[in-house]
């Protein structure tokens, strides 16, 4: 029995090491000019770090008690960084590319999931509230994110630069995910807070910022379009 404590002990310090590193390694990623060498290396380590986060909040939530809500958050904040980089290999779909085996997978077995977790949700209502909030607060936004990856496998993306647009968004929330769950993991630190506003500040100040990015690049190339119609005329 030690020797299992001892193993997860270890696993929780990797975890924790993983998720500072994602911290530090999005920040430096958002920070960096988007397409530089830096901006992918930075991305790269990001997603791999969150991977291996994810894999290790997965562990945690199946074998450590009190910690059964970092399932659904763990593989729900993978969807989001595994798709966020996956776009980067299937940028043509608006071309007629076709998305891969590992894309299908990836989203029809992140739907079935979501509304696995949706179910729960309701099943908790009466016995756990806030369980089953941030359940149904994550499993809607994964239920999202999949409605849009679909609709774009099966018919082409209107939009040329949809690819940037989810990949902002997805990393852009992969890195809320750790940030919320640094937050939540160091309460301690945050007494004068209820737990819940942990949970429910990064994204209420992150997706005002991540919606004005996107729009600020639509605009830029609504703004190129249209210079570019006038040119020809």
């Amino acid at each position: 029995m030690k020797k299992i404590m001892d193993i997860l002990d270890m696993l929780k310090g990797i975890h924790i090491a993983g998720g500072a590193t994602a911290l530090i390694t999005g920040v430096l990623a958002m920070a960096t000019k988007k397409g530089h060498v830096n901006h992918r290396l930075f991305g790269k380590i990001f997603f791999w770090s969150m991977a291996l986060t994810c894999l290790l909040g997965l562990n945690a939530g199946i074998f450590r008690s009190g910690y059964l809500l970092f399932i659904p958050i763990a593989l729900i904040s993978f969807y989001q960084v595994a798709t966020g980089y996956r776009i980067l290999y299937i940028k043509k779909l608006h071309e007629g590319q076709k998305p891969l085996l590992v894309d299908w997978a990836l989203t029809i077995g992140m739907l079935i999931t979501t509304m696995a977790f949706i179910i729960w949700a309701i099943n908790s209502l009466q016995t756990d509230a806030f369980l089953s909030i941030v359940l149904f607060a994550f499993s809607t936004i994964g239920m999202y994110c999949c409605a849009v990856d679909l609709f774009h496998y099966i018919k082409k993306p209107i939009e040329k630069n949809y690819w940037l647009f989810i990949h902002i968004f997805r990393m852009s929330h992969g890195f809320i995910a750790a940030l919320t769950a640094f937050l939540v993991n160091n309460s301690r630190l945050f007494k004068f807070l209820p737990q819940v506003l942990l949970l429910i500040i990064p994204i209420s100040i992150g997706q005002p910022i991540i919606t004005y990015v996107i729009w600020t690049y639509r605009r830029k190339k609504t703004k190129a379009d249209l210079l570019i119609a006038e040119a020809r005329i």
